[in-house]
């Protein structure tokens, strides 16, 4: 007989958002990561904020449920996620996941970017994606690295997220 296994997920979140100088010279949007402004003289060219580190959170969230990805869910397309904060993705997130029975287990980040230096705002940045999913910060661990000036992202072109979560089903009462 096969024990009674608890009932964990695993979810991958990407993505990747090209930057470029905000309006005239280009389509960039101010530069956020995790809800923390960045002083940069790019940034991501998006229909919605463009906040690639929540993206990539949301993405994992809802792999590891097994559900449509964060552009099916929030298409591109529609006229009401323009210039969306986020934010309200993540609630989305954490709403569906409640729903669903799950809590979040941990989640770890990495965000790779030549610039800007993500160490100073480190911090602040994993209270943001702690209190939006409700979690406590020792549940998210968050990485910069570089991509040592190789391709769009090296040389400052693009910023790219990894995310995993691991998800448990929350016992039933």
């Amino acid at each position: 007989m096969t024990p009674a296994l608890p009932m964990l997920r695993i979810g991958h979140g990407y993505d990747l958002h090209r930057l470029e100088p905000p309006a005239p010279h280009g389509r960039g949007r101010p530069f956020i990561l995790a809800g923390v402004h960045f002083d940069h003289p790019v940034g991501p060219v998006a229909h919605s904020d463009g906040d690639a580190v929540y993206h990539a959170v949301v993405d994992a969230l809802l792999g590891a449920l097994g559900m449509e990805d964060i552009g099916q869910s929030f298409p591109d397309s529609a006229p009401e996620w323009e210039g969306k904060d986020s934010a309200t993705f993540m609630e989305a997130a954490r709403r569906t996941l409640e729903d669903k029975g799950f809590a979040l287990v941990n989640l770890d980040v990495t965000v790779i970017c030549e610039r800007p230096k993500l160490a100073p705002q480190k911090s602040q940045m994993i209270a943001n994606i702690a209190r939006l999913l409700g979690v406590d910060v020792a549940r998210v661990n968050l990485k910069g690295k570089t991509h040592e000036k190789v391709d769009a992202v090296g040389e400052g072109r693009a910023v790219e997220v990894h995310v995993v979560a691991l998800l448990a089903q929350v016992a039933a009462s």
